[in-house]
């Protein structure tokens, strides 16, 4: 496979950042603080995990109903996550910076590739305890620079073409169903990283492998 892989994308939530977690907390704090929280609140958390904020947005009115205030839902649940930031900052996913250094140093094209928008990748970044790895990325693609994010090929082929590779030659680092969707639309080979949780078993059986750290990557790609 090493010989085969010309780059690799990253996601960002979830796979360069363990910022999902904070992301699937602040969200159940607010849905719990609903008048009437949906019975089902770890599933609806989970049924956002890799979209998009306007798929998000449109999952949570379907779940809870047009009585609910989208607007204001999202403003309650941001400000939660920015007070589990504060407290605790956003660390990167253990072995994700050092993962992304030794690829750049052995001469690999990187991406950045998320269904976030500029100005929180920028934020993560400022706030991180290493913001200057952003510049280790040739490209960062975002919600921003796409028509249709994941779970679309799109934001995938536009990175693979950035970084003149064809998509088959990018490895993609996921940690979603959804971002693993995206990225074989578009004829990534994909890692799912899934270290607690069971991907969808259409999506296991699709993807190239199945990791828990990011050593893995390592192994198979230095």
């Amino acid at each position: 496979m090493t010989s085969t892989i010309q780059a690799v994308a990253f996601d960002k939530d979830g796979v360069t950042f363990d910022s999902e977690r904070i992301y699937a907390e602040a969200l159940l704090q607010t849905l719990a603080e609903l008048p009437q929280p949906p019975a089902d609140l770890a599933a609806v958390v989970a049924a956002c995990s890799g979209l998009s904020c306007a798929a998000t947005a449109a999952l949570l009115q379907e779940k809870l109903g047009a009585a609910v205030d989208t607007e204001a839902f999202f403003q309650r649940w941001f400000a939660h996550r920015d007070a589990i930031i504060a407290s605790r900052g956003v660390p990167f996913m253990p072995g994700a910076a050092a993962l992304v250094e030794a690829l750049y140093a052995a001469g690999y094209p990187l991406a950045l590739v998320t269904a976030d928008d500029l100005d929180n990748v920028l934020a993560d970044f400022q706030r991180c305890p290493q913001p200057e790895l952003l510049q280790r990325f040739s490209v960062v693609i975002t919600a921003d620079d796409v028509a249709r994010t994941k779970p679309d090929p799109e934001p995938y082929q536009r990175a693979a073409a950035y970084l003149g590779v064809a998509p088959e030659a990018m490895l993609v680092l996921e940690d979603s169903d959804v971002g693993a969707q995206a990225a074989l639309a578009a004829g990534c080979p994909v890692f799912l990283l899934a270290a607690d949780r069971q991907p969808a078993p259409h999506i296991a059986s699709a993807v190239r492998r199945i990791i828990h750290h990011h050593d893995a990557v390592r192994e198979v790609l230095l």
